[in-house]
């Protein structure tokens, strides 16, 4: 071989053992961390927010009741609306109202009575209301007694006890403001009168003795009709307690809840098995609602003050 070709297969094996050498000795070092591969990352479509609606509920029944009742028609909304709707109950009436307030929530159950004293101080409106078992849209008040107690009449309860739901419920002012003015009675006249927080608490107390007649909403009492209580006497037909939500709610969300509470026909079989689980007070469906739809049962109780 020539002296030249000799020099550069000489020199090209050099560079060839010199890379293997810097080739080895990079694989081999670990004092150096290796930044370990990752695929590249596919970008996922933003999807639009949702809009979160805090709905409340007044503390008629228990807490453990409420969300048995409530919640799977807030699990309803959430899978047929593009909307969340989340429950937050509250520990009296009042808490409710002042939740509207401090914009805790944006939509709510309200009984009748609460209603009518909230609408006068806060921008809310009314936008469903409840279908009773007749598919009517109202309920009635009505005074329970025990099965055998000898009360015949309401003039009866005079130096009776007398056990209410809370002073904010439309039961307890339908009686202390209409009902016992009709038959002059006054409170001064019952032997004694009491406010329990929540409606079951009142029969139970009707059903033990400890009171002489109570006060509750149709749709209690007569879970408790074959259970040793009676009803003594009904309210004329109210309005059923609203839904309401404020003002200020955006109307797409206002629209889609009432959409999607106003289809449900509980005649179909679909729908009579959601509504299973659901409170009993909206077990068969809704109607619309309007605030006028409650003015004139205002004016026949008079002027809304709650009971002292």
């Amino acid at each position: 071989m020539k002296p030249g070709r000799l020099f550069l297969a000489l020199a090209l094996l050099a560079v060839i053992i010199l890379m293997t050498i810097f080739i080895y000795r990079s694989m081999m070092d670990i004092t150096t961390p290796r930044q370990a591969f990752e695929p590249p990352v596919r970008t996922q479509p933003q999807l639009p927010k949702q809009d979160t609606v805090h709905v409340g509920v007044i503390s008629r029944f228990s807490p453990n009741l409420l969300y048995e009742g409530y919640q799977p028609i807030l699990d309803y909304l959430n899978r047929v609306t593009p909307y969340h709707f989340t429950l937050k109950l509250s520990s009296s009436y009042e808490q409710t109202v002042a939740q509207i307030e401090q914009d805790q929530i944006q939509a709510a159950f309200l009984g009748t009575f609460l209603y009518l004293k909230a609408r006068k101080e806060h921008a809310i409106q009314c936008i469903l209301k409840p279908l009773n078992s007749q598919f009517k849209p109202h309920f009635h008040s009505v005074i329970v007694t025990r099965s055998d107690s000898p009360i015949a009449t309401i003039a009866d309860l005079a130096g009776k006890k007398l056990a209410l739901p809370s002073p904010l419920s439309f039961s307890g002012n339908w009686v202390i403001h209409y009902e016992f003015q009709k038959h002059g009675l006054k409170t001064g006249d019952l032997d004694s009168l009491h406010y329990f927080g929540f409606h079951h608490t009142v029969i139970y107390h009707v059903l033990r003795g400890n009171f002489d007649a109570g006060v509750v909403k149709d749709r209690v009492a007569e879970e408790f009709l074959n259970r040793g209580i009676r009803i003594l006497a009904a309210s004329e037909p109210i309005p059923g307690s609203p839904i309401i939500v404020k003002k200020s709610l955006d109307t797409t969300i206002t629209r889609a809840l009432q959409e999607a509470l106003l289809q449900i026909d509980v005649l179909q079989p679909e729908y009579r098995d959601l509504v299973r689980q659901w409170d009993p007070e909206f077990a068969f469906g809704f109607a619309p609602a309007h605030d006028s739809d409650y003015d004139e049962i205002e004016k026949k109780i008079g002027a809304i003050e709650a009971v002292p």
